[in-house]
């Protein structure tokens, strides 16, 4: 987005954010939370990182336990969800909305957004939208719920009620959730046809880093206790069964995957004092010879967006 809107000003136009330039934006857990904060809060990155990082310093501060399970083997948290909710709700009202306010409103913005979380009754992967679709059924759900309930990690905060509904944040089912944002992207767009594809001019995908490369552990407290988890909550697989099929996009520069290679492995959910070292891993990563490349083509990409958001085509 900087270099987005450095080119803009040497073009004498007026800066803009995520929520001008892009149609749909969807995440997961801590990505949902940043989705709801650049889409349907239309923060700039500036205001995200900036609002996040208060955030996530308030609520992991200061841990409830240490041990994620009771001595009846029962999981509890180990963080306050009290402290996430209000954390959240001061987000919002930062924004200038009441903290309330519902996720689906009914007003119609130039950028969709949904966040993904885990029905805990039935497993199943539900999309909590900014929005309405006609032939699909949306949880009415605030957006401090639907913030919740794309954050609440099982073992850090306790599930979230939704009117008789409970939900966990969906890490296990969509950690990369790629695959999400294209299904809803096609019920949006061409829910007849199911042809996407040649209707997408940019697609982002962003990671939070290559969690690297380990052998499967050996005895059941190792596999249980990581490999396990591991696997339900793989990321590259699924970037690389995407891009599969997305070949021709990833090719013509129109499907850019950023996930930082080096310097974030065995970075925790709760680690907020690493900020420093995020920082450091991701400028490193951005900076190399090769990712310059690739962030080019993406702003040059983005900067070809024709929206009334943004000027006036007429």
């Amino acid at each position: 987005m900087d270099r987005l809107n450095h080119s803009r000003k040497q073009k004498q136009l007026a800066p803009v954010k995520p929520c001008d330039v892009f149609d749909l934006i969807g995440g997961t857990s801590t990505g949902g939370l940043i989705a709801i904060m650049l889409g349907r809060l239309e923060m700039s990155v500036d205001e995200c990182i900036k609002a996040y990082s208060g955030l996530i310093a308030t609520v992991f501060g200061v841990q409830l336990s240490k041990i994620p399970m009771t001595l009846k083997g029962n999981v509890k948290p180990r963080f306050d969800s009290a402290k996430l909710e209000a954390a959240i709700k001061q987000v919002i009202s930062q924004s200038g909305l009441p903290e309330d306010t519902m996720f689906d409103d009914g007003i119609e913005r130039g950028c969709k957004t949904f966040v993904c979380s885990i029905d805990r009754h039935t497993k199943a992967m539900v999309r909590l939208r900014s929005y309405s679709l006609p032939d699909e059924q949306n949880v009415p759900a605030t957006i401090c719920q639907a913030a919740l309930a794309t954050s609440a990690a099982t073992t850090f905060f306790a599930p979230v009620s939704i009117g008789k509904r409970s939900f966990a944040d969906g890490a296990f089912g969509a950690n990369n959730p790629v695959d999400e944002v294209e299904g809803e992207a096609t019920n949006i767009w061409s829910p007849d046809m199911r042809e996407l594809q040649p209707l997408v001019k940019c697609f982002i995908s962003i990671g939070t880093g290559n969690p690297g490369i380990e052998p499967f552990k050996d005895g059941v407290p190792g596999f249980l206790g990581g490999t396990v988890p591991q696997i339900a909550t793989e990321t590259e697989a699924t970037d690389r069964k995407f891009i599969a099929r997305w070949a021709r996009h990833f090719d013509e520069k129109r499907y850019f995957r950023f996930n930082v290679e080096q310097g974030l492995q065995g970075m925790g959910l709760a680690e907020y004092e690493m900020e420093g070292a995020i920082q450091a891993a991701s400028e490193a990563y951005l900076t190399h010879t090769g990712q310059k490349s690739r962030v080019r083509d993406c702003v040059g990409n983005l900067s070809l967006k024709q929206s009334v958001y943004i000027e006036d085509f007429a």
